[in-house]
């Protein structure tokens, strides 16, 4: 492979890029494969919970000592995208990611357990910022697609981890089947980066990105420079939404993830674990599938989050009901209105910042968004532990639903500003 720098493309990307499409399909095949990997125990919890001697809460702790750890990472890695070499970093999250999964395996405690999600966690936060810079430097002049197509692999991978936990645990051990499979796909992905990549293209860019009216030999005016500052403070309301909903948004997936399983198991009685991996995923399936459709519009926004609103109201009646039908179409609706509501907000957020301040941005949305599905999971696990599974989830729907709507006025307002 030839090692020749790629020449800079005045205004987005470099224009000498080779294999550009396959290596935008391998970054969001790893992002799948990465996110996939941290969800597959979400249908084996209970019996992981059995294998571990731990309750409903153990399972909260479980599920959070991935996402806190993914918190601290995106504090640490926050501009890790604009100084490391991207493919050195995603071969590193693969490989960290890969032992990790190996590790959930053999865990012997809840202790063991945490540390290996706790690597996960900070290997997602390392490749999430980096997979997205990937994106918009390989698809140059497209930022919104790049934006969509970093939720289409997150979403895509967290609503394929439990079902593919679920199907993978009925082969060999349920507790050590899934992560042995997925442990050695990870691997098995780490050859084909370093083979497709050439490492001085996946190089960060170092210098200002000017727009392609702009002549890239002339230096910027004193205009200019300060526009800059004016267009950083101009998108943090826009970063500020797509940050509240994504906090909601994660809320109920995180939910989905941890303690959803044990619910519907109780509620129905269901015992498959295939099928507990596909009612916790339902949501997420349709929020990915909500994101394949470049959904355009001011009002969007505000009516997607009606409809997540509605969806997480109306499953907290069917679990006051006891309704498997309502339950289907509740998690359906709630996760079709999430997926768009946040596809739009975040590519508002991330096409209203300069390039260079890309991977910065999506790594702060992520880091309030993950703590939506930490402090309210672990407030609904010592809930569970208090007064039953079902009376918190119901409490927990209502107060769900009330927040969504509140997002869907103030998005509402903003709509009618820009009419």
């Amino acid at each position: 492979m030839s090692t020749t720098p790629a020449l800079a493309h005045p205004g987005s990307a470099p224009v000498s890029l080779r294999r550009p499409r396959i290596r935008a399909t391998l970054t969001i095949v790893s992002l799948f494969g990465l996110l996939t990997a941290v969800n597959l125990p979400t249908a084996l919890f209970p019996i992981i919970g059995d294998r571990l001697s731990v309750d409903a809460f153990g399972i909260t702790i479980a599920f959070a000592s991935y996402v806190l750890s993914l918190l601290v990472g995106l504090v640490l890695f926050r501009r890790l995208a604009e100084r490391a070499n991207r493919r050195t970093v995603f071969v590193c999250a693969l490989a960290a990611t890969s032992i990790a999964t190996l590790g959930l395996a053999l865990a012997p405690t809840l202790a063991w357990f945490c540390l290996a999600r706790a690597i996960q966690g900070l290997a997602i936060a390392a490749a999430t910022g980096t997979g997205s810079s990937a994106l918009r430097v390989l698809l140059p002049g497209r930022p919104s697609l790049s934006g969509r197509l970093t939720l289409l692999a997150t979403s895509g991978g967290v609503a394929a981890g439990p079902i593919l936990g679920g199907v993978l645990s009925l082969f060999g051990s349920p507790t050590q089947t899934p992560f042995f499979v997925w442990s050695l796909v990870l691997a098995a992905l780490i050859p084909v980066v370093l083979l497709i990549a050439p490492h001085p293209e996946c190089r960060p860019l170092r210098r200002p990105i000017r727009t392609a009216q702009a002549d890239p030999a002339a230096p910027m005016t004193a205009t200019q420079q300060l526009a800059l500052p004016e267009a950083v403070a101009a998108s943090i309301p826009v970063i500020r939404m797509a940050a509240l909903v994504g906090f909601a948004s994660f809320a109920f997936l995180g939910f989905s993830l941890s303690l959803a399983p044990g619910h519907f198991a109780e509620l129905f009685g269901a015992t498959s674990r295939p099928m507990l991996g596909l009612l916790a995923s339902l949501a997420l399936l349709a929020s990915a599938g909500a994101q394949l459709f470049p959904i355009r519009g001011r009002w969007a926004a505000p009516l997607a989050l009606t409809a997540f609103a509605a969806g997480v109201l109306l499953l907290g009646l069917a679990t006051a009901l006891g309704s498997p039908g309502l339950t289907i179409a509740a998690c359906i609706l709630a996760g079709a209105g999430q997926g768009v509501a946040f596809q739009q907000v975040f590519g508002a957020a991330v096409s209203a910042v300069p390039s260079e301040r890309h991977a910065a941005t999506v790594n702060t949305i992520y880091a309030v968004t993950y703590i939506g599905s930490t402090l309210p999971v672990l407030g609904l696990g010592v809930a569970a532990t208090a007064f039953g599974l079902t009376p918190a989830v119901i409490a927990f729907t209502l107060a769900l639903a009330l927040a969504c709507g509140a997002l869907a006025f103030t998005a509402a307002r903003a709509a009618k500003r820009t009419a």
